[in-house]
């Protein structure tokens, strides 16, 4: 009631605190237009160079729009004092909140600039999808793996610093208004001039709440402004891009997902572009394929390693030098070997819910949605264990992570093994028991008698890199003369050295589980691309591709694979049925078997494809260096097939296995 005695319309007071609003306002968008200089000048070697200085104007002017939009949110508590200001004296209220509201505003931003800092370190992006690891990950492992790669440290000293001298620095200049209280005195004095300024104060605050004054305001579409993929990621600010990527997650997983991944959400054509037609209105019926039965002597145990972090690129003529993966090289030369072969995701889980489930990654984290919780028909463990296989997981890390054993026992395997179970499991890390005690606990533990189909994901190629593999062998201590030029020195050698572990270790087992399980079957992948490479500017097969071989020597006696070949890792499971199942065996499958000379040659991953000579991602196409194919997929085929592909996933992981009659499609798409 004290405040309402102090009554009396004041036009001069609403303009002086709104001016300190303004500044408010201004400092805010100064330090995230600082941080994104700071991101794009620390990881200058990540950009292409062709931006140029109009390009650069370009990226901070639209960063600006995304800026005001975020800063203008944390003002509308002192927005809203300054205009009481113009009917009742809340200057010492207005100050408090406004002096409040900058310290709130600038540390959110200093602790987001420091997490987001490490995030670019590792994805070259500013927040994605990866985002939600925080959330489904193991947090600890998380907290500790970020603490032992990154200067953790150094980044929060240099966030708290930043902190202190700019809240010092706002806080000083909030005291005092922009212009002088005489000017808007004097501006008060008619109501032409009274509208003029009220106009030019809604302007600025309409442009910071929309990041427009047009039509309609800023969209995610507005920060593709240069030519330089990086750059333009770095127009979002982390705030902005962390809206966006739980906005795009809440979408995918909602009703209306269906319409975010095929354009019209036509479900049907869907099936039409990749089956031809449905089988009797059911997509599980459609799934339905036959084994080949390729192989002479079935295989009595199948080892599927899924390779932490396991990429191609070293494979390569120009990297074979580094010599990182000789184990690998020699599997393919003895065995079957698919060089264009593209993952189901870019994380590990993701791509082990693909694998595991036959079912693409749609962004919905399969794992933790409630059709998950019995097998798809498409799912790997019951249909190896209707021929007879005992189905075991093995994981050298924690089997809570992601609630990997739940998820592994709902989809139909009968053990899950963890680094719990592993003797030496301690000496790992965070993330679990090195590579070579995972390998030794298999052999112990399979029976020799008993068929098994194990699936096996290893750890030791991942953060912290902590192994001491010069100790363990490691050969590298220089890079190779040719390559000097290539390799820009800021990922250690020793980190390389981690890959070439995992790969020896691999070969030792394999050496050993051929004598003690005779008619064994290897089948060999990486989870997704490693996100190391020489230097910042990987080609697409360089940074997507990642290995595949299959090997076992009495199984692919007279096997035979097309000398063109392309696949991804939802091709893996039907090709081992091929090899498992007798001839004319029924199965699920959304992928297909990389034995069928007359199948479809192309791999599908998340929003990308490849054939055996092009890989394509959105509207990048890029030859393989090993390519004897001579034309370009045509770039709409493309995007339709990727696009039906997930769609159908999509559809069997929310909606079930039965296709909606065409009114129904066209309701769910509306809703």
């Amino acid at each position: 009631m004290q405040y309402l005695s102090k009554f009396r319309p004041s036009w001069r007071a609403f303009c002086v605190e709104l001016q300190k609003d303004m500044k408010l306002l201004f400092m805010l968008i100064l330090s995230l237009q600082l941080y994104r200089l700071f991101v794009l000048v620390m990881f200058r070697h990540a950009m292409a160079g062709s931006v140029g200085p109009s390009g650069y104007v370009l990226a901070f002017f639209s960063g600006l729009r995304f800026d005001g939009r975020v800063s203008a949110l944390i003002l509308i508590p002192t927005f809203l004092v300054s205009i009481l200001c113009a009917f009742v004296d809340l200057k010492a209220v207005a100050a408090v909140v406004r002096a409040w509201m900058a310290r709130i505003g600038l540390l959110m931003n200093a602790i987001v600039f420091s997490v987001n800092f490490m995030f670019v370190t590792e994805y070259k992006d500013t927040f994605n999808q990866w985002v939600f690891g925080a959330v489904y990950d193991d947090f600890g492992a998380v907290v500790k793996s970020a603490w032992t790669t990154y200067p953790v440290v150094t980044i929060v000293a240099v966030a708290a610093l930043f902190y202190v001298a700019a809240l010092k620095l706002a806080l000083a200049s909030i005291k005092t208004p922009i212009f002088p209280e005489t000017w808007f005195s004097f501006l008060g004095k008619s109501l032409p001039l009274k509208v003029v300024t009220m106009v030019c104060m809604l302007g600025i605050v309409t442009f910071c709440a929309r990041g427009s004054v047009v039509s309609r305001p800023v969209q995610l579409k507005d920060a593709s402004v240069t030519r330089d993929s990086f750059v333009n990621r770095m127009v979002l600010n982390p705030w902005s891009a962390l809206r966006y990527t739980l906005k795009h997650h809440k979408k995918v997983a909602s009703a209306a997902g269906l319409e975010s991944i095929l354009s019209g959400g036509d479900i049907e054509g869907a099936v039409e572009t990749l089956f031809g037609a449905a089988s009797g209105g059911s997509l599980d019926n459609t799934m339905a394929r036959t084994s080949r039965g390729a192989a002479a002597v079935r295989p009595k145990h199948i080892f599927y390693f899924v390779m932490e972090s396991m990429d191609s690129w070293s494979t390569l003529e120009r990297y074979r030098s580094l010599d990182l993966m000789p184990e690998m090289a020699r599997l393919g030369r003895e065995g079957l070997q698919v060089r264009s072969f593209i993952s189901a995701g870019s994380g590990t889980m993701v791509s082990l819910s693909a694998i595991m489930t036959g079912l693409p990654d749609v962004g919905v984290i399969t794992n933790y949605q409630p059709a998950a919780q019995t097998p798809f028909p498409t799912s790997m463990a019951p249909q190896f264990k209707a021929l007879g296989y005992k189905a075991n997981l093995f994981y050298g890390g924690y089997l809570s992570w992601q609630r990997l054993e739940d998820f592994a026992l709902n989809q139909g395997f009968d053990a899950c093994y963890g680094g719990n179970h592993m003797g030496d499991w301690l000496e790992g890390n965070e993330w679990g028991v090195d590579d070579g005690d995972l390998f030794d606990f298999i052999l112990k533990q399979l029976d020799k008698e008993t068929p098994s189909f194990n699936l096996i994901l290893s750890t030791s190629y991942h953060p912290p890199y902590d192994l001491d593999v010069y100790g363990k062998g490691f050969p590298l201590k220089d890079i190779p003369a040719e390559l000097k030029e290539v390799y820009d020195g800021k990922i250690p050698l020793g980190t390389f050295g981690h890959l070439w572990y995992s790969d020896h270790e691999l070969g030792r087992f394999v050496r050993e589980a051929e004598k003690r399980f005779p008619k064994s079957l290897f089948a060999v992948t990486g989870d997704h691309w490693s996100r190391k490479f020489l230097n910042e500017h990987p080609t697409l097969y360089e940074s997507r591709s990642v290995p595949f071989v299959l090997y076992g020597k009495e199984v692919l006696d007279g096997v035979s694979m097309p000398s063109q070949v392309a696949g991804s890792h939802l091709d893996i499971m039907p090709t081992l049925l091929d090899l498992a199942a007798p001839e004319g065996s029924a199965y699920h499958s959304l992928g297909t078997s990389m034995l069928d000379p007359h199948r479809r040659q192309v791999g599908i991953g998340r929003g990308m494809m490849v054939t055996p000579g092009f890989m394509i991602s959105g509207n990048r196409v890029e030859r393989l260096p090993y390519a004897e194919e001579a034309e370009a997929p045509d770039s709409s085929e493309v995007s339709r097939l990727v696009q039906s592909w997930r769609a159908l996933g999509w559809w069997r992981i929310m909606k079930g296995g039965e296709l909606p009659e065409e009114q129904d499609v066209v309701a769910g798409v509306s809703h």
